[in-house]
């Protein structure tokens, strides 16, 4: 039996499940209603929602809170672990598809062959017309020994910092790389002081104050800010990883 607010009354469903979700619903339905490009309440239905397990539907509640909190949000949802697009797969799986723009039978296919780009894999720019262009590229990892950011713990995060201190340390070894890593855990040995970090945020090298990002602190990915945060930069400069940001690595 799917339990719905026009079924169910607000005690049934406290008894029901645990917990009366009622408020938090009424709430994705006006932010719904005001702000029709918000995917996450858009794909967030009351009777999604109470298909779920009351132990599921914390969860659920964590993936979406951003959502709901920054009715602006043009996704606002962020699973807590792997396997929640899965267990959330009514959820996610349009909302995804929707933001890719991807009807049911997409699939996503990946190419690495560059071949046919440019000249065999190389783009000149200037044979274009246009000016030389900076360019950079970045990826996200998450490490499949920890929660997703969201979900991470105070000691999670700090630990995440000091394996990844440990690789980061084989490249200062190596001539190729060479470099340091900037830590914004107090009392470590990597530790910088604000006035190094506000220079490295200037020059784009470090992510900025994730503590006042709204969006990131009602996922629970900017929490316990600074611990667990920090950058490392290869000594020309070209190459750097970010630790604790939006992903545990970018």
């Amino acid at each position: 039996c799917v339990l719905t607010k026009d079924n169910v009354g607000g005690n049934q469903l406290a008894a029901s499940t645990g917990k009366d979700w009622s408020e938090f619903l009424d709430k994705v339905e006006a932010v719904r209603k005001d702000h029709p490009d918000n995917r996450c309440v858009k794909y967030l239905t009351r009777e999604i929602f109470n298909s779920y397990t009351p132990k599921q539907q914390e969860v659920l509640y964590r993936c979406t809170k951003t959502g709901v909190e920054n009715p602006d949000s043009g996704l606002g949802a962020y699973a807590m672990q792997p396997g929640d697009y899965e267990t959330f797969a009514k959820f996610f799986e349009p909302l995804i598809r929707d933001y890719h723009n991807a009807d049911k039978n997409s699939k996503h296919v990946t190419d690495w062959d560059a071949s046919d780009v440019g000249d065999n894999g190389v783009l000149d720019v200037t044979k274009l017309g246009l000016d030389e262009l900076s360019m950079r590229v970045r990826v996200g990892r998450n490490l499949a020994a920890y929660p997703l950011p969201g979900a991470m713990t105070k000691e999670d995060r700090l630990n995440l910092e000091k394996d990844m201190v440990k690789a980061f340390e084989k490249l200062m070894e190596d001539p190729n790389y060479g470099g340091t890593y900037y830590s914004l855990t107090p009392d470590t040995k990597y530790s910088i002081n604000e006035a190094k970090y506000q220079e490295l945020v200037k020059k784009h090298i470090m992510f900025k104050d994730m503590a006042a990002d709204s969006y990131l602190a009602s996922a629970g990915i900017a929490a316990d800010w600074p611990y667990g945060r920090g950058a490392y930069v290869s000594g020309d400069g070209q190459f750097i990883v970010w630790v604790g940001e939006e992903d545990q690595l970018r």
